[in-house]
């Protein structure tokens, strides 16, 4: 196993603070970096939801990575920290495993029995992929989370219904991908679609999702003069953070683990608790 380093920008202490100040503010930055993921509250409002869900909590978990810069103990800290935020739902929103097989293991030790009161459920991202979907979607089903991989499932909640959707991911090898016809419905559901790549958002409205809760960028992991500038705006616009299009709504989680390089610089690994309420389209972090 091996050690993730985390650099971030920070606002330096006042000058009158002096050495003194600024020795105490790194030990704190040391301590909290040691402490993450952190926890992200988001509030996403749209006129369309039920009022029967009107306050519902979502916490998004995505790319985990589990694999040889997540041991078992980060892996835990991570269940625990969403087992703590008692949320009314548990989204996985891809990547769950790095590129091994053995990653699956690490994984279904981790998450197995979580649970929560409207389900736990989950997708495939481009490094399950180099997993195996077989054994992706096998490990998300043995650690109890129900696989929406070009799926839907009705949520119910105090007599009303959603639609929680999920597709598969766009770099999926054929004749895999994602197929938007899970979105298709005369019931007038509010549609929440789970897609690991934000870049397919304009595909998801045109099918009528109205809340796409996306991953895969990680927030650009390595952008040290800020996301507006990361590696990531190369494949889409949609780095991280909350998108308005109309009446319809993306938020893009920076994710909990990193790819290839141990490393993010500006871009702190979290975990997301979204809490949705009906009315005006908008969003606010």
């Amino acid at each position: 196993m091996h050690a993730v380093t985390y650099i971030t920008r920070h606002r330096r202490w006042p000058a009158r603070l002096g050495w003194g100040g600024e020795g105490l503010y790194s030990r704190f930055r040391w301590h909290r970096e040691r402490s993450l993921p952190l926890v992200r509250r988001v509030l996403l409002v749209h006129p369309r939801l039920p009022e029967a869900f009107d306050g519902l909590t979502v916490a998004q978990v995505s790319d985990v990575h589990a694999g040889q810069f997540m041991t078992p103990d980060r892996l835990e800290k991570v269940r625990a920290l969403v087992c703590r935020l008692a949320p009314d739902m548990i989204v996985f929103t891809g990547d769950q495993l790095d590129r091994r097989p053995v990653d699956a293991e690490l994984f279904v030790q981790a998450f197995a029995g979580l649970s929560a009161p409207l389900g736990v459920y989950g997708i495939l991202g481009n490094h399950d992929y180099l997993a195996g979907r077989e054994l992706a979607v096998a490990a998300l089903e043995a650690a109890g989370i129900t696989p929406l991989v070009n799926e839907a499932a009705l949520v119910q909640r105090r007599g009303a219904s959603l639609l929680l959707a999920g597709v598969d991911d766009l770099d999926a090898p054929r004749p895999f991908g994602p197929d938007f016809s899970v979105l298709q419905t005369d019931n007038g559901f509010f549609k929440l679609l789970l897609c690991h790549q934000p870049r397919l958002w304009p595909e998801a409205i045109r099918h009528g999702a109205d809340l796409t809760l996306s991953g895969h960028t990680h927030g650009g992991q390595i952008s040290p003069i800020g996301e507006r500038f990361s590696v990531a705006r190369l494949a889409t616009r949609f780095v991280a953070g909350a998108y308005v299009s109309g009446s319809h709504l993306l938020y893009v989680s920076r994710g909990v683990g990193v790819g290839a390089v141990p490393l993010r610089v500006g871009t702190l690994p979290e975990v997301d608790l979204i809490t949705l309420h009906r009315g005006q389209p908008a969003a606010s972090l």
